[in-house]
């Protein structure tokens, strides 16, 4: 019974990230919304070895990139420099098991994640 139940409540949560195309999250200061990074894809996607995530960034600024499995657990976390323009971070699979993950890109001032599947 608690399989069913984990298993259910996991396709619910994929199911839900499914249906997001572009989660965006972004802080507000001085009542003017600061969005600073656009056009955040990762190619290949679904990925065997490795995979490239570009985004395009108004601004030189500090970036957390990290990936999680959709259960949470930080499986993966970097900080890049990130210049104005566009902007590209190698990520490598190493020892990461085949699945579901979200990659994440923080900035001071937005949070964007998507989905990123392993093969």
């Amino acid at each position: 019974m608690k399989k069913l139940l984990l298993l259910t409540f996991l396709f619910l949560l994929t199911f839900g990230f499914a249906q997001q195309n572009n989660r965006r999250i972004t802080v507000i200061k001085n009542n003017e919304p600061s969005i600073t990074l656009t056009s955040v894809s990762a190619s290949p996607n679904p990925l065997v070895t490795n995979t490239r995530i570009t985004f395009k960034s108004s601004k030189k600024q500090l970036i957390n990139f990290s990936v999680k499995s959709l259960l949470g657990k930080i499986v993966f976390q970097e900080q890049v420099n990130s210049k104005t323009g566009i902007n590209t971070i190698y990520f490598e699979r190493n020892n990461i098991s085949k699945g579901m993950y979200i990659y994440t890109l923080h900035s001071e001032t937005e949070v964007i994640s998507k989905r990123l599947v392993i093969k």
